[in-house]
């Protein structure tokens, strides 16, 4: 009988632990067996095509590539590098626009992808050469290393590091706020639908997506952008209440991506030149300022702010100046253009350095020769004993362009309104 009434109580016992052995089984089955009869493809797409590498100033340029995906799936396009002229549809992949007369040259390393959401392929890197309309060989002769994009909202394309604890995005031209704003919550700039055209010299057409400001209310500090125009009112008093100095910028900027930092200089005899339109309505304060500055890095990290000053508020200085800015570790070289052209020459069709708010967009132009960087380095050299290990320009690459405006209190009341248009950077051999 015992046995009989071990054997009774055992059954159950082995039951449950078939079910518990099934039931991992199961579980097993669902882990691996999941690839085998709930089989999702993870195979990526393909872009084919072959795009073509000439235009003329005023003919549309058009590239259709060719693209598949898994059965299902949803296909994306994206476009480095991709010229300003030219716009780029996401769903089909059509790369098109038409170059004007001023935006002849090469424009270098554009790559073009699709994406399944998972996985994604790429066409090689090609290049397109925009001549002239009369065919002149000098257009063709110029690469293009950056040209100011169209854009269509500001939102996208406004960050403010401070307040969101994470660096500007590389690759992608932005405006960037230095300052959280002091009467948000979140520190994040609030749609603004004032007409800010007065301190900046120009208006959006609808301010409430092409406007960004610390308060919705006249005179407060505001930035803007629509098309190829970006602008920005920054004023002392949306800055915490203090008598030291305080500094407050917004500045449009672009960061090369790594493995897409240009090296201007690479080829002897080369020349990096840049070019935009400008104007300053507004200034108060004695250390007010436009800078349109390119930052270089060279061996073991050195970094140089290559500074082409084009606004100091009361009076421009008549020479070069340099310093060292400890936030970025670079060193400051800035020459005040048409004044001290040592390390950089004022094209013809330029207008000079000025101390003198304006209206009305004035054109700004420059030529840095190989031999000019070359002293410039140099100069920095003996500048800052030790600090730069190398003045030859092959070892230097450029990994950003910015605009610099920006002021410093001094403990008083301070302002700058600006805005600009068609920045473009190129060489030439």
């Amino acid at each position: 009988m015992a046995r009989t009434h071990f054997c009774k109580h055992q059954r159950p016992s082995r039951i449950l632990s078939a079910l518990a052995l099934g039931a991992a089984w199961c579980t097993v089955g669902m882990a691996h067996g999941s690839r085998l009869h709930h089989h999702v493809s993870t195979s990526p797409p393909t872009i084919s095509g072959v795009p073509p590498t000439t235009d003329l100033a005023g003919s549309p340029y058009s590239f259709q590539p060719s693209a598949s995906g898994a059965s299902g799936a949803t296909l994306a396009f994206s476009v480095q590098n991709k010229p300003a002229w030219a716009s780029l549809s996401i769903a089909s992949g059509l790369l098109s626009g038409t170059p004007n007369s001023m935006q002849t040259g090469v424009y270098p390393n554009i790559i073009l992808s699709v994406s399944d959401g998972t996985n994604s392929r790429s066409l090689p890197a090609f290049s397109i050469t925009v001549s002239s309309a009369g065919g002149s060989s000098s257009s063709s002769q110029a690469t293009i290393l950056f040209e100011q994009p169209q854009l269509s909202s500001i939102a996208d394309n406004f960050v403010v590091p401070p307040a969101t604890h994470t660096p500007p995005p590389k690759g992608k031209f932005t405006l960037v706020l230095w300052q959280a704003d002091r009467f948000t919550s979140n520190g994040l700039l609030v749609p603004t639908g004032w007409d800010a055209g007065t301190q900046t010299g120009f208006t959006p057409s609808a301010a409430m997506t092409g406007q960004l400001g610390f308060q919705n209310k006249p005179g407060t500090s505001t930035a803007q952008l629509e098309a190829d125009a970006v602008g920005a009112y920054i004023n002392s008093q949306d800055l915490p209440q203090s008598s030291a100095d305080q500094k407050m910028m917004i500045t449009p900027q672009f960061t090369f991506p790594l493995g897409a930092q240009p090296m201007p200089f690479a080829s002897p005899d080369s020349s990096l030149h840049g070019s935009l339109d400008l104007q300053v309505p507004a200034a108060t304060g004695s250390d007010v300022y436009v800078v349109a500055d390119l930052l270089f890095e060279g061996p073991n990290g050195a970094r140089i702010s290559f500074g082409i000053a084009i606004f100091r508020n009361g009076g421009v200085s008549s020479v070069v100046t340099s310093g060292y800015d400890s936030p970025s570790n670079s060193y400051i070289l800035n020459s005040p253009l048409g004044v001290d052209q040592r390390f950089v020459t004022q094209a013809s069709n330029s207008a000079a350095a000025t101390g003198t708010p304006w209206s009305g967009w004035r054109h700004f132009e420059w030529r840095v020769s190989e031999n000019q960087f070359v002293d410039a380095l140099q100069y920095l050299t003996g500048a800052f004993p030790g600090k730069l290990t190398s003045t030859d320009p092959v070892h230097y690459v450029l990994t950003k362009v910015h605009l610099n405006a920006e002021f410093h209190t001094k403990g008083q009341q301070a302002e700058l309104g600006w805005s600009m248009r068609g920045l473009k950077l190129w060489t030439t051999p």
